[in-house]
C-alpha cells in the first residue's frame, strides 16, 4: 500500500501546516546557484544548524513558491513533518491544483 500525500499551493493552508509542525520560513543563503525547489526550507523547532540558511518573512518565502511555480506536498497523515516542494507542472493541471487534493502514491 501507497503512502497518501496532499498537494496544495494555498499559501493559508501552507502555513497552516507548516506551524502546525512548528516550523518557520527559510532559504539557503545563496539562492542564485541552486534549483528553485531546493532554495525554500522550513526550520522545524531550530533543527537545522549551521549558516547555510537564512530566515525569511512569510511573504518572501511564498512570492519565491509562486514566481517558482513549486507546490508543497505532504503526507496526508498530519503526525508526519516531511513534506516537498514540487514543481506545480509535476502534479495536477494547474486549474485544479488551486485546492488541496490527496494523492495515493501506490508503489
Amino acid at each position: 500500500m501507497g503512502m497518501q500525500v496532499r498537494d496544495t499551493i494555498d499559501h493559508d493552508e501552507i502555513r497552516r501546516w507548516i506551524q502546525l509542525h512548528h516550523g518557520a520560513p527559510a532559504r539557503i543563503s545563496d539562492p542564485v546557484s541552486t534549483r528553485a525547489a531546493k532554495v525554500l526550507l522550513v526550520d522545524f523547532l531550530g533543527a537545522r544548524s549551521g549558516h547555510y540558511f537564512e530566515h525569511i518573512s512569510w511573504a518572501e518565502w511564498f512570492a519565491w513558491f509562486d514566481e517558482h511555480c513549486l507546490c508543497f506536498r505532504c503526507p496526508a497523515d498530519p503526525e508526519s513533518v516531511a513534506f516537498q516542494l514540487i514543481p506545480r507542472a509535476a502534479t495536477v493541471p494547474r486549474a485544479r491544483v488551486a485546492s488541496a487534493r490527496v494523492v495515493n502514491l501506490s508503489p
